[in-house]
């Protein structure tokens, strides 16, 4: 994609990409390390050692701490007033879908892990990073990957080694500009789904992360609902997100919890455009929140607790149930990851 493909409007930051944002980022991280290590041992008087020691922990404090309060906005809405409206309320966490202390520190750890390898490994240094070969003839439905808010492509690097082990051809889009409408996404993947449709003679399912589902849900209503096969969401905020107050750009907006924009996208859908998507989602998201922020009303939902938000992309139940979705949409027999 180019500057001349992007959307008219003014969209601040048009320009920045997903991987220069995210080397910007992991360059001041590792440049406040470093002072903290540089203070520590000049002005602290500690040694090397366990100057770097400290400077170590400030990092990892760091991620507990900002990943802590993402969860703490998400399962709590805080300041983020939820209509009294039963198609946009929360909904009570199942109780077989509840984690005690221990399952919440788990999910915490491992979503901490999670968003250090996403966004400070393959974001910015794995962005063009070829995807792998279908196994076998290569025939079984395509999928086309979109991501979420602020990211690229590389996010599906975890899981596109299995989509493909299973047999399916994919390919994935960077959503641009990083700040812009949601519904001028749409036009750039319903060139990919031609794409993919002409190079393999069938429709594909779009596999989709957090905002890429809405984006996908924008294609359906600016075009034929037949064009794809099915739309596979991941954690994606179909009612909104709380965590929506705290993020900048015009897709931020559209993504707060029942917003204008949410609701005229839910008013434009028929039982048949909903009946084409299946939301797999955690109880327990980190970023899309509170609860029954993912569930569509007609939608196919398929439900995990204790998986954060950037975790679902690299969770071993949630890939297995990729798989065995994708294998519902041709009615032939899953094959799981192991």
């Amino acid at each position: 994609m180019t500057r001349a493909d992007l959307p008219t409007s003014p969209v601040p930051l048009a320009f920045l990409t997903a991987a220069t944002a995210r080397r910007i980022a992991v360059a001041l991280q590792c440049a406040a390390t470093l002072a903290v290590g540089w203070a520590a041992h000049y002005w602290g008087g500690w040694s090397w050692p366990a100057a770097s020691l400290l400077a170590g922990a400030a990092l990892v404090l760091g991620y507990l701490l900002s990943v802590g309060w993402a969860f703490l906005v998400s399962l709590k809405s805080l300041g983020t007033a939820i209509p009294d409206d039963p198609v946009w309320d929360r909904m009570p966490v199942p109780r077989e879908h509840r984690i005690g202390v221990t399952g919440f520190i788990g999910c915490w750890l491992r979503e901490c892990v999670s968003v250090a390898w996403m966004f400070n490994v393959l974001q910015p240094f794995r962005a063009h990073a070829a995807f792998q070969a279908p196994a076998g003839d290569g025939n079984r439905v395509p999928v086309l990957m979109i991501h979420g808010y602020g990211c690229n492509r590389a996010v599906w690097l975890p899981m596109q080694q299995y989509v493909a082990a299973a047999g399916h051809p994919t390919d994935a889009i960077d959503l641009m500009p990083l700040l812009g409408d949601i519904d001028d996404y749409a036009r750039d993947i319903a060139a990919a789904v031609a794409r993919l449709t002409r190079m393999h003679g069938r429709a594909p399912v779009l596999l989709c992360h957090s905002m890429g589902g809405l984006a996908a849900r924008a294609l359906l209503r600016q075009s034929d609902p037949g064009s794809v096969a099915h739309i596979i969401t991941l954690g994606t905020p179909h009612r909104g997100t709380a965590m929506a107050r705290t993020g900048r750009g015009h897709n931020v907006r559209q993504m707060a919890w029942a917003s204008p924009w949410l609701r005229q996208l839910a008013a434009s859908e028929t039982p048949d455009v909903r009946a084409r998507i299946t939301s797999i989602f955690s109880w327990h998201d980190s970023i899309v929140g509170p609860a029954g922020a993912s569930w569509l009303q007609g939608a196919r939902h398929i439900p995990f607790a204790g998986i954060g938000h950037v975790s679902l992309l690299c969770d071993a139940r949630v890939r297995d149930a990729v798989l065995t979705e994708l294998a519902r949409i041709e009615g032939t027999a899953a094959i799981p990851s192991a």
